[in-house]
């Protein structure tokens, strides 16, 4: 059953970009926040159990969704699409709003049980809370270098758009 929910997992993630390339990027980014959490609670010393674990996999959930508004907004956008730098930049920093509040308000919703959560719920909240605040950062850092490359890549075998 896992497989099946794995592959329904990508599909949709495929099916939202109609792109192989821009779904790697999005799924480069869910590894990142994999990552992240794992750093943010070696960082402040919490153990790595079962709720660490849940936090871990709830963050990634979170965290593709900084990453999916990035480039579906790039994805709308015509000069965006033509490889215009200065049209990406202007993308990213229209969406940055959403995506940062979004972040800041995860964090915050997460801060009592780090804060006050008893021995339970901090490896949790913490494996989301970095790792959704971390990988927001890296989002914004490397999805819209990648969506560049993967037009840039396009461009030369001469296709317009970025499909599969």
């Amino acid at each position: 059953s896992m497989g099946l929910i794995l592959a329904a997992l990508v599909a949709t993630i495929v099916l939202t970009f109609n792109s192989w390339r821009l779904s790697a990027i999005a799924a480069l980014v869910c590894l990142c926040s994999l990552g992240l959490s794992l750093v943010s609670l070696a960082v402040f010393g919490y153990p790595f159990g079962i709720q660490a674990f849940i936090g871990v996999i709830g963050s990634v959930g979170v965290s593709i969704n900084a990453a999916i508004i990035i480039l579906t907004a790039l994805q709308a956008d015509p000069k965006a699409m033509r490889g215009d730098i200065h049209a990406i930049c202007e993308v990213v920093m229209s969406s940055s709003r959403h995506i940062i509040s979004t972040t800041i308000t995860t964090f915050g919703g997460f801060l009592p049980l780090i804060l006050a959560g008893g021995f339970f719920w901090p490896p949790f909240a913490m494996a989301i809370a970095g790792g959704v605040l971390l990988s927001t950062i890296i989002s914004f850092f490397l999805v819209p270098p990648l969506f560049l490359v993967a037009y840039r890549v396009l461009k030369l075998r001469g296709q317009q758009h970025v499909t599969a």
